[in-house]
């Protein structure tokens, strides 16, 4: 990237310049550093500028520019947020990812990862010390959006989420002061997003890591749906927390509908094998089991983050995993390929034992239960579908929750899925989204952000507005 660009331009007629910014600072007319390209096509949104901070002081600066022109401020980490909460029309941009810095204490076991740090450069440089944290499965996805958002990845069963191993941040705040967070905002970044400002650096604790990890993929027919789910099913019962499997619905490259089993144990080649055997009695048409370095590892779905177009997605709760329901929701997806061809359904098989054993009011992050979530993304869809994109994402969350209890039924599935996060006209999905945790979160809202200059994710009213 060029050196700041200080000249000005005109938007919306304010004058848009950055006298102390030491990184860069960009226009829609500057081709080589203008970046609003997102992960999802219908997120991406036109910028009137684009800053990228070197440091806390540039976060500083870029806020109160911002404010002082009364201008919308988005903050951009890994730029994967489907409903668009990365991105800001007529505002400015502030893209962390100059800033992807890690430090590992090994002797206190803390790694402080910056926040334009993605999952794959945190995970490459932890590994090096032999240590590991939660984090997601997605290389190119962001460590801190991923965090405060609650956090599923692979350690999960070990380690509870992302959300539960942050034990520090640095902070700018909505007035530029720059803070190392204290107990009572901690709490509310632990799930509660990117409301309070803009995190310059997390602390998570670490934890020592195995070499290497144990994969399974396979592949099979629709047909064979019953005996997949049967086995599942079996599994579940003895379910370790060193153990995680997705099925998938998906189209395969030539477009017929397949069934995706993907496993990832924290197992010796030979533990691993003798687990991953089991899901062969269902004879799947491909079958892989293979030994990869745990850094590696988030590099197995990269191929996910290529899909081109536009992005609707959810999540889904469910407690009761049956045949019956399973093969409504593989039929209703079948019907919305036709429109949107990339659309996955994903069930994901975390060991929740230790997320459900923290109480509901030690973090923000308010969903501590055992349930399952799924993830439920309809891709690849034309512009004029895109209401009715929503709607089939709707009902598949519905579908795939169907069977579970009226409690479950209820949940708008894990928050840091779900497009809603971004309809924010009033708080109704926030409140629905943190449940008893959210009048705590209006008190944070009120003390550190009462004018609500962050306000793309998850619409938090401050107490008393």
């Amino acid at each position: 990237m060029s050196k700041s660009r200080l000249d000005t331009e005109t938007h919306q007629n304010k004058r848009l310049s950055l006298q102390q910014f030491k990184g860069v600072v960009s226009h829609p007319s500057d081709a080589e550093t203008y970046d609003i390209k997102r992960w999802a096509a219908n997120a991406m949104k036109k910028a009137a500028c684009v800053v990228y901070p070197t440091d806390v002081e540039d976060i500083s600066a870029a806020i109160l520019f911002a404010r002082e022109q009364t201008l919308p401020i988005a903050i951009s980490g890994g730029r994967h947020d489907v409903g668009g909460a990365s991105s800001v029309e007529g505002g400015v941009v502030i893209d962390m990812r100059e800033m992807n810095a890690v430090r590992v204490d090994k002797e206190n076991k803390i790694g402080y990862i910056q926040g334009g740090t993605t999952i794959r450069q945190a995970v490459k440089e932890l590994f090096k010390h032999g240590m590991a944290t939660t984090l997601g499965h997605c290389g190119s996805v962001g460590c801190v959006g991923l965090a405060i958002g609650g956090g599923l990845g692979f350690k999960v069963g070990q380690h509870g989420l992302a959300c539960d191993n942050i034990v520090s941040a640095t902070m700018v705040l909505a007035n530029g002061e720059v803070v190392f967070v204290h107990p009572d905002l901690l709490w509310g970044i632990k799930g509660g997003g990117s409301n309070f400002g803009v995190i310059a650096e997390l602390g998570m604790r670490l934890h020592v890591a195995r070499p290497d990890v144990c994969m399974m993929q396979n592949l099979y027919l629709p047909e064979q749906l019953p005996a997949v789910v049967a086995e599942l099913s079996a599994w579940l019962e003895l379910q370790t927390p060193q153990e995680l499997v997705f099925l998938i619905f998906l189209l395969s490259p030539d477009g017929k509908p397949c069934l995706l089993l993907n496993g990832v144990a924290d197992f010796s080649a030979e533990d691993g094998e003798r687990l991953w055997n089991r899901f062969l009695k269902p004879s799947p048409i491909a079958s892989k089991i293979y030994q990869v370095p745990y850094d590696a590892y988030c590099a197995s779905v990269d191929e996910y983050t290529l899909l081109p177009g536009n992005k609707a997605q959810a999540g889904a709760h469910f407690n009761k995993f049956d045949y019956g329901t399973v093969k409504l929701a593989y039929d209703m997806w079948l019907t919305v390929t036709l429109k949107a061809p990339m659309s996955a359904v994903m069930y994901e098989f975390y060991h929740y034992e230790l997320v459900a054993s923290i109480p509901v009011e030690a973090t923000a992050f308010p969903q501590r239960t055992k349930d399952k979530t799924a993830l439920i993304g309809i891709y690849g869809f034309d512009d004029e579908w895109a209401l009715e994109a929503k709607q089939a994402m709707t009902d598949l969350q519905a579908c795939v929750s169907s069977s579970s209890t009226e409690e479950t039924r209820k949940s708008i599935g894990y928050i840091n899925y779900t497009v809603l996060a971004t309809e924010n006209d009033t708080d109704a999905i926030a409140r629905k989204a943190f449940g008893p945790n959210y009048p705590r979160l209006q008190q944070l809202k009120r003390r550190y952000d009462p004018e609500m200059v962050f306000d793309k994710w998850f619409c938090i009213i401050p107490s008393g507005a």
